[in-house]
């Protein structure tokens, strides 16, 4: 299975899934995480069983709803409650969300262990969803803004991803001017946008991963919303607390 990784999150099992090692046909081939897509959810089932085979975590999910509402999960479940970012404190329980252009930021704290995944479409990135995972953090695991890691990992890129001008300029009246490209039309740097927001919640700049890698420039490898004209698979971003599943005493 071909896993994304970031170097400052090595001491977490943490990844970015990609199209590799799934059940699923064209357009969703072949490792389809997305189960309101089109995609038989049979398949849909073999390519999380191969996941959790693969990795040996188990992953709390959340229905996604492009805002910035974070919620605690400390088992495996299904995603039926409404949120776009989730906090894990147990070993072998990985914090999820699913992507396909939106930014997928990954947090950890490398005190307490505890994690954080973020849905951040451009939406979310307006109303802070990445700055909202932070301070959960700070609330439910007693975490400082100034010791957290985080990766922004594989999304849509400024190299193609085109917007209105007035979309453009709520970014920049709200992020600043250097989260809009000029071109044909503005482009919006979803990446440098999630950044500051972490910036702006307490993050250190070193402690920041871009790893830059565009969805819609590499069909081979990523599913991409825009570039597919939405019919495609969705893959995810994932991250666990480090250590063995427990069979364990509950949290606190």
């Amino acid at each position: 299975m071909d896993l994304v990784r970031s170097a400052l999150l090595a001491a977490w099992p943490h990844g970015f899934t990609t199209r590799a090692g799934g059940a699923s046909p064209p357009p969703w081939d072949a490792l389809n995480l997305g189960g309101a897509v089109g995609d038989d959810p049979a398949r849909v089932a073999e390519n999380w069983r191969r996941l959790e085979a693969a990795t040996g975590l188990g992953f709390a999910r959340v229905r996604q709803v492009h805002g910035a509402r974070v919620v605690r999960l400390d088992a495996p479940c299904a995603p039926e409650e409404e949120a776009d970012a989730v906090v894990s404190r147990r070993a072998g329980v990985a914090a999820c969300v699913s992507v396909a252009d939106c930014v997928p930021v990954l947090l950890a704290d490398p005190d307490g262990g505890a994690v954080a995944a973020v849905h951040a479409g451009w939406r979310g990135t307006l109303a802070g969803a990445a700055g909202e995972g932070v301070r959960a953090l700070c609330r439910e695991a007693g975490a400082r803004p100034e010791r957290l890691l985080a990766a922004i990992g594989p999304s849509i890129g400024p190299c193609c991803y085109e917007v209105s001008p007035e979309l453009a300029a709520r970014f920049a009246a709200v992020l600043g001017p250097g989260v809009v490209r000029d071109g044909r039309a503005p482009r919006l740097d979803l990446w440098e946008a999630n950044r500051t927001v972490l910036l702006e919640a307490g993050v250190r700049p070193e402690h920041v991963d871009r790893l830059d890698r565009c969805t819609a420039c590499e069909p081979g490898r990523f599913f991409s919303h825009r570039r597919d004209a939405g019919r495609t698979g969705r893959q995810i971003a994932f991250i666990a607390p480090p250590g063995p599943m427990p069979g364990a005493a509950p949290l606190p």
